[in-house]
């Protein structure tokens, strides 16, 4: 009757040294994934905030602060830099 309890206890402890390596794994992957996720998030921010950084600096001629800006609106980018290029461009409108 021991022995059937030991053997017993040891198929336990086989199976749950297996599930706690499965979870292990699984839990390990899904962080992996949320970090690539973030990481991606993180760099588009940063590139958009560079781009912006360039449409709104005056010391570059517009021209050439073009592709920033088309770079910007392709990344999906909005807001108060895209609202500054066409309020630019409607002054230089009214200035010709």
């Amino acid at each position: 009757m021991e022995m059937i309890l030991g053997v017993i206890g040891a198929i336990t402890g086989v199976l749950g040294l297996l599930v706690a390596i499965f979870l292990t794994r699984w839990q390990a992957k899904a962080h992996a994934k949320e970090m690539a996720e973030e990481r991606a998030n993180s760099e588009r921010l940063n590139r958009l905030a560079f781009l912006s950084d360039r449409i709104f600096d005056l010391s570059i001629p517009r021209e050439l602060r073009l592709p920033f800006y088309e770079e910007y609106i392709s990344m999906k980018g909005n807001g108060t830099a895209v609202k500054f290029w066409l309020m630019e461009e409607g002054r230089e409108r009214a200035m010709l």
